[in-house]
């Protein structure tokens, strides 16, 4: 398992290297990230996302809160057993759920 320190680097990288804009991501944290990205959000196969399981659901939050400060869209706070992380680039066919600014 990676720290807060390399997951918040992977997100980076992983952003800068497939557009860049925060505007144009939505992150948040789930304890099923691959359910809450292809059922709640409408990822397909072929769309920019990862995931990454967080030391705990306070590190997972803090990490989605983050990314939100540097302008992707997401769901903040903290949820009971949410230790992973997952950003994904927004696209016409994805839902961002209840996402905030």
């Amino acid at each position: 398992m990676k720290n807060k320190s390399e997951i918040m680097d992977d997100i980076q990288s992983f952003i800068g290297r497939n557009g860049g804009n925060y505007k144009e991501w939505f992150i948040g944290s789930a304890a099923d990230p691959k359910d809450q990205l292809f059922k709640t959000h409408g990822f397909k196969k072929g769309d920019y996302g990862l995931y990454r399981q967080a030391p705990s659901e306070l590190q997972a939050g803090e990490i989605a809160e983050f990314f939100m400060g540097q302008g992707s869209k997401g769901a903040s706070g903290v949820k009971a057993g949410a230790d992973f992380v997952y950003a994904f680039k927004l696209a016409a066919h994805t839902k961002p759920g209840a996402a905030k600014k």
